[in-house]
């Protein structure tokens, strides 16, 4: 039985790549491999124990294989590389440094690493992105030899397995039956997500149709620019007594599918993403997204994008308005998420992943 080692920097709770891999191990193990599960940072237990990356290299036979999860720096590439393994890489992307906040001096260090060191992803055998747009910048950031080999060869496919996980969870008893339009961003709070920038828009929309509530669902929980966040919240209620917003902090799975079943609509404001898991939860729940015109975000929700401007926020707060004033648009619009869930759920059923291990696994 062949054995697949998962790796990436860190497999925590709640966190993307951390879920994939887990995800991952799943899919393999369901198809008939052994699989570990490796990190230099975890505190994850079960389904799977992930093993500290020092003592990875004793337990690799020549028969493995190396699944690599890259989404910012990892001082365990290089050595990694210089395995004679059969190795897969799949690249989350990696936020560009100017968009973290410059107080946050490590990460700010290992988002500018991690992107000048992605393009040695072109040493694995098979790629694998979560976006084209994502693919676009992987082969930006390899020699042009490398691009040329690989441009038509990395597998696009979703960095989660099962775009209808949400099936699963039992929402909680609602208790909010207010009328309210609701609105929902779901995410970390920092700066390049536009949170601040969601909050004036809403504000607007309460001028052009009073009773709107904002939820923000995320963390962390303190720091700068969420007190920012909640003092601008504050201003805005004051100025706008149709307005509120609500921060939610460390919810579970649960409270948040009763608050998606209790949303008017979706919004995303980011500066970069690689894809955009809440645009398809958006979608899990039938529920209009507004969205500016990233790459990788648009990918994820195709025709069924509702683009706002990006810089004009009275004018989104009026596309917005208009969208819940006219009742054909938003019938026709439900038939266009629809039909885009069933394409996502086609895309995230695993079968890509699987089949880029086994393409290594036989060469």
């Amino acid at each position: 039985m062949t054995t697949v080692h998962i790796h990436a920097r860190d497999i925590v709770y709640h966190d993307a790549v951390g879920s994939f891999s887990q995800q991952t191990a799943m899919l393999l193990e369901r198809n008939g491999y052994h699989v570990k599960l490796w990190a230099e940072h975890s505190n994850v237990n079960a389904p799977h124990p992930v093993g500290n990356r020092r003592g990875f290299e004793a337990t690799l036979s020549p028969s493995d294989i190396i699944f690599f999860n890259h989404s910012i720096h990892d001082p365990a590439l290089d050595s990694i590389i210089s395995l004679p393994n059969r190795k897969l890489a799949y690249f989350h992307n990696v936020t560009p440094p100017e968009l973290i906040d410059p107080a946050d001096a490590a990460t700010v260090k290992n988002c500018r690493l991690g992107l000048d060191e992605c393009g040695r992803l072109a040493a694995f055998d098979s790629l694998l992105a979560n976006s084209k747009f994502t693919a676009e910048t992987l082969l930006n950031a390899m020699t042009p030899a490398d691009a040329d080999r690989f441009r038509n060869s990395i597998v696009i496919c979703p960095p989660l397995i099962g775009a209808d996980r949400w099936q699963g969870v039992e929402a909680v008893e609602r208790t909010d039956t207010s009328s309210s339009l609701k609105g929902l961003f779901v995410g970390r709070l920092v700066t390049h997500k536009g949170v601040s920038e969601i909050l004036d828009i809403l504000s607007h929309l309460a001028a052009i149709r009073p009773d709107v509530e904002l939820i923000i669902v995320g963390g962390p929980s303190d720091g700068a620019y969420v007190e920012m966040l909640r003092e601008k919240a504050a201003r805005s209620s004051e100025n706008r007594p149709g307005f509120r917003a609500r921060f939610l902090h460390g919810i579970s799975d649960e409270e948040l599918k009763a608050i998606y079943q209790n949303t008017s609509f979706c919004m995303a404001h980011s500066s970069h993403e690689g894809f955009c898991v809440p645009a398809l939860d958006a979608l899990s729940f039938d529920k209009p997204m507004f969205v500016t015109s990233l790459p990788a975000v648009l990918e994820v929700l195709g025709s069924a994008a509702l683009v706002i401007p990006q810089h004009d926020q009275g004018a989104a707060a009026t596309k917005i308005a208009d969208y819940f004033g006219d009742e054909d648009t938003m019938v026709r619009h439900s038939a266009l998420r629809r039909e885009r869930l069933g394409q996502m759920i086609d895309l995230a059923d695993g079968q890509l992943i699987l089949e880029a291990v086994r393409k290594v696994e036989s060469e």
